[in-house]
């Protein structure tokens, strides 16, 4: 779900996405984030609150197109999946704010 790099010296060109890895979990992954984003925008035309990563999709569609925020919106629902296996944790978006923002960011030990 990254995109290909092209790069020499100083420039950097990132391309269309790869078609490493699994094709099926790529194919499920894409459409489970065209789903969120359909039920999302939905939500929002209904003028109900929409939050988390929903509202983060929403975002990245309205300075995208459809397509790139789906891909990536999969991309981050891939990352999540990963993270929450990794940690044997289940995802909670409302403790990961209140972790980001509770965090005491640049401490100099004293």
């Amino acid at each position: 779900m990254t995109p290909k790099e092209y790069s020499s010296g100083n420039s950097r060109y990132l391309g269309h996405i790869s078609k490493r890895g699994d094709r099926y979990l790529r194919m499920l992954l894409t459409h489970g984030a065209r789903s969120v984003l359909r039920s999302s925008k939905v939500t929002q035309d209904a003028e109900r609150e929409v939050c988390g990563v929903r509202r983060w999709a929403l975002d990245v569609q309205s300075r995208s197109n459809h397509n790139k925020a789906a891909c990536a919106l999969a991309n981050k629902l891939a990352r999540i999946c990963y993270a929450t296996l990794r940690d044997k944790k289940p995802f909670g978006e409302d403790q990961r704010l209140n972790k980001k923002i509770n965090r005491e960011s640049f401490v100099m030990p004293a």
